[in-house]
């Protein structure tokens, strides 16, 4: 009796919840839609390089929101390859020079989308800063010391990743059944523990921290720009204060010269012209306040975007450690792989619908993108 309950957890514990059949039919459908968004994210990105080069890295918004775009164009051109060669070896059954590569490549893969979030996290405390110290903010964050930011950035996650990768070797091999050369990927005693390290601290703490970070600078933001918009309410329902001492040293002047209709004439053209300059100076700070706040909508949906994609990502590397099963090597793989294909489809959107956001937001942008479209057009 016991023996037969034995086997029968045994076999619940080893049950697979994804059988191979249908696990080729997802994986493959997932890829070739990796493929598709992934193919569009690259020029969609390619386009938005090309259009703040043009306009000029004249600010640090530009520069980061540049930098960022680049980050996305190597990490879908990495993505586009796993995916062509993983299509093909499925579909011809030639993984075994595909599959070691692709696990490499791979690497370079998370280390990209790793220096996209950290430079969309550094995006957000930019722009919850200047929201609550705009003086301070404009002095700190210029176009050279952002673009220190994200070099140092970018140096540190590749310090961390670096031992993940120098405990990976790819050997050409003999095959003992067919006699010829194949790809195989070793690990040295150091994999282990550099592994752990790159899950724990880069995969799950660090862009743990990261979306607490954004989260807490997108508050800060929210609620900035709600109490800066009350206190223009109020502003404007206050009447500006009457001005009599210009008024009594005009009359002054007039008694005093004795030419009253002249003087009188001149008084009354230059009230005239005080009346049109008012106006003209509101108008221009109603415009670049327009300005500053669609520049702050346009950063805070990059964002928020950034944070609805990465959390599920979150939330199955921590389930992952909790559950051991889940894993590349564990009982349910295929399962495993199933899911974080479809989150690769998730980085895939994040990388494309930016554009859309800059087009939405940004003037100078829509523009260049016109003129870039009609240039091509004419060619």
């Amino acid at each position: 009796m016991n023996a037969t309950i034995q086997s029968d957890i045994k076999e619940i514990h080893d049950f697979q919840l994804l059988n191979d059949e249908l696990y080729l039919y997802i994986a493959v459908m997932l890829w070739s839609l990796i493929l598709i968004v992934g193919l569009h994210a690259v020029i969609i990105n390619f386009l938005n390089i090309l259009t703040f080069y043009t306009i000029g890295l004249v600010d640090s918004v530009s520069a980061c929101f540049f930098c960022l775009s680049v980050t996305d164009v190597i990490s879908m051109i990495t993505l586009l390859y796993c995916a062509s060669t993983t299509l093909y070896s499925l579909i011809s059954q030639a993984g075994h020079w595909v599959i070691p590569c692709n696990v490499l490549i791979f690497r370079l893969l998370n280390t990209s989308t790793d220096i996209s979030a950290a430079i969309t996290t550094y995006i957000a405390i930019q722009r919850a800063i200047c929201v609550a110290f705009p003086f301070f903010a404009r002095h700190f964050f210029t176009r050279n010391k952002s673009l220190a930011v994200i070099a140092a950035l970018v140096v540190i996650l590749l310090a961390c990743t670096l031992p993940s990768v120098a405990s990976m070797r790819l050997l050409v091999v003999a095959h003992p059944q067919t006699n010829s050369s194949v790809l195989r990927l070793y690990f040295t005693h150091t994999f282990t523990t550099a592994n752990e390290f790159f899950i724990s601290f880069v995969k799950i703490g660090l862009l743990f921290v990261e979306q607490v970070v954004m989260g807490i600078c997108l508050i800060v933001t929210a609620c900035g720009i709600m109490s800066s918009r009350n206190l223009r309410a109020l502003s404007s329902l206050q009447p500006s204060a009457a001005k009599p001492k210009p008024d009594s040293e005009e009359r002054t002047k007039e008694t005093q010269t004795g030419d009253g209709l002249k003087t009188g004439e001149h008084n009354d053209e230059s009230k005239i012209q005080t009346r049109q300059v008012v106006p003209e100076i509101d108008e221009k700070q109603k415009k670049r306040l327009k300005k500053e706040i669609r520049a702050i909508k346009q950063s805070v949906i990059v964002v928020l975007i950034h944070m609805i994609c990465v959390t599920p990502r979150i939330v199955l590397s921590i389930f992952n450690v909790v559950e051991p099963r889940f894993s590349k090597q564990g009982q349910n793989s295929n399962l495993f792989d199933v899911t974080y294909l479809a989150l690769n489809v998730n980085d895939c959107i994040n990388a494309l619908v930016n554009f859309f956001v800059y087009f939405r937001f940004n003037g100078a942008f829509r523009t260049t993108v016109h003129s870039l479209i009609s240039k091509a057009r004419s060619q």
